[in-house]
């Protein structure tokens, strides 16, 4: 049986007549007659009986009804989902990203970004960045965010480059400075961060001006360290990501430092296919939530890491 027949019949049931059945579908009535007609042969039984003016379902024609209301129902969901679909509210996300970001940062985009699609899948997992890369590099992680210091097959990359801040104590004489420069840090407890590009940047400005702090407790993760300032054990240098996320609590305060400290790490996404749709809607709430927060980042232009690879052989 085919759709116009159902529809056709669908449409006497809800008006009554052929005439008016024949007005809702911009149809003649010869038209639609023609098709209840195929669909009773079809059928083998009547729909309908005639009560006046009015046509009125018979005991056949109210059990098949119920039946094509199913039918119905399961169009306007297909409607629904592809509404969905278009306003992107449907579909699948895999992200992977280092633990810096994946602490809190992360979690507070994808938040948002669920709010406006609920019925999105998304895998987020956690690594160290070699793992983020080598995800990225199976195509099956549809964005990453990681360190990155070498040159591989199969990923494209955007440089973010920001500014580092201090997170102190609130109750630390230092929290009532505007700003933070290399001589505050002095003799201070800095909780260090172990085998860090930004912490060996600290130890040669501290070296240079023959300076020196409190070398007491070293960590492995940006959190531990904001959560140890909260604590009240010692002041932290660190990415503003974390500390604005931290410094949200009453405990902490962040400080913007005189002197530049670069925080740096890579956008990557899988090279062999096109950037995901829902991919590029993630990174517009990640540079929206930095705009909100007053985190200024500096985006590289989009590169791809085997030229890199293939440039720096050509040197």
């Amino acid at each position: 049986m085919k759709l116009s027949q159902l529809n056709a019949f669908k449409a006497i049931v809800e008006c009554q007549t052929v005439t008016a059945a024949a007005e809702r579908l911009s149809l003649s009535q010869p038209a639609v007659s023609r098709l209840l007609s195929g669909l009773e042969q079809r059928l083998g039984f009547h729909l309908f009986i005639r009560k006046g003016n009015r046509l009125v379902l018979s005991d056949e024609g109210q059990a098949f009804h119920l039946e094509v209301a199913k039918v119905f129902d399961a169009v306007t969901g297909l409607d629904l989902a592809a509404e969905s679909i278009r306003s992107s509210h449907f579909g699948s996300l895999n992200i992977a990203a280092m633990p810096l970001l994946s602490n809190a940062y992360l979690p507070r985009i994808l938040a948002t970004f669920l709010k406006n699609a609920p019925k999105m899948k998304v895998g987020f997992k956690t690594y160290r960045s070699e793992e983020v890369v080598r995800r990225i590099q199976s195509q099956t992680t549809d964005i990453g965010f990681a360190f990155v210091d070498e040159h591989l097959a199969g990923v494209k990359a955007q440089k973010i480059e920001c500014e580092c801040v201090c997170l102190i104590p609130a109750d630390s004489p230092l929290a009532k400075r505007s700003v933070i420069d290399i001589y505050d840090i002095a003799d201070q407890m800095l909780i260090r961060h172990e085998k860090d590009a930004i912490q060996r940047r600290i130890d040669a400005l501290l070296r240079r001006y023959n300076l020196s702090t409190v070398e007491q407790i070293e960590v492995s993760l940006a959190s531990t360290a904001a959560v140890l300032v909260r604590e009240g054990v010692g002041i932290a240098i660190t990415d503003p990501f974390t500390a604005h996320m931290e410094c949200e609590h009453p405990q902490v305060v962040m400080r913007p430092l005189v002197f530049s400290l670069p925080f740096e790490f890579d956008m990557l996404y899988p090279a062999l296919k096109p950037i995901h749709r829902h991919a590029e809607q993630f990174i517009e709430q990640f540079l929206l939530l930095a705009d909100e927060l007053d985190i200024y980042l500096k985006i590289g232009p989009m590169r791809d890491l085997d030229e890199d690879a293939d440039a720096q052989s050509h040197r």
